[in-house]
């Protein structure tokens, strides 16, 4: 299963390697996009996850 790249870095990256030998890379710029695309979703749901549990449970900051 051939995917398409998504983001302009990784398009970019692909076109920078001579024509003879992207078909060897593809797959590997492929897959590293995937793992980019997937630590950014798990960030995301992490900080959206602790803004709603800060809202919760609020914490009264001390004057000290």
């Amino acid at each position: 299963m051939h995917n398409e790249l998504v983001t302009p870095f990784w398009k970019n990256a692909l076109q920078s390697f001579p024509v003879e030998l992207r078909h060897r890379y593809v797959h590997q710029i492929e897959q590293a996009e995937r793992w980019e695309l997937r630590l950014a979703s798990v960030v995301q749901g992490w900080s959206r996850g602790k803004a709603a549990f800060a809202r919760m449970f609020p914490i009264r900051r001390s004057a000290h």
